[in-house]
C-alpha cells in the first residue's frame, strides 16, 4: 500500500520583540510628527526632498498664495 505525504500547515507565527519594536516606532512617529516632518519623510530620493523642502518654504499655495482679484 502506498502512501502520500500530507502536508501540514505551519501554526501561525507569533511576532517577535523586534516586530513589535518595529510597530510601536512607527506608530509613535505617525503621531508626534508633523504634517511637514510626514511630508518630507514621504520623499523617495534626494532630489524629491530638495523639491519639498523648497515647497514649504515657499509656503501652502492654499494659505499663502496669491489673492485673487476678482474675488
Amino acid at each position: 500500500m502506498q502512501r502520500t505525504a500530507i502536508l501540514i500547515r505551519p501554526s501561525a507565527r507569533r511576532p517577535a520583540a523586534t516586530d513589535w519594536l518595529a510597530w510601536l516606532k512607527q506608530a509613535w512617529a505617525g503621531h508626534t510628527l508633523t504634517d511637514e516632518e510626514r511630508y518630507l519623510r514621504e520623499a523617495r530620493d534626494p532630489v524629491e526632498v530638495e523639491w519639498r523642502l523648497k515647497a514649504l518654504e515657499r509656503g501652502r499655495t492654499g494659505r499663502f498664495g496669491r489673492l485673487d482679484p476678482h474675488a
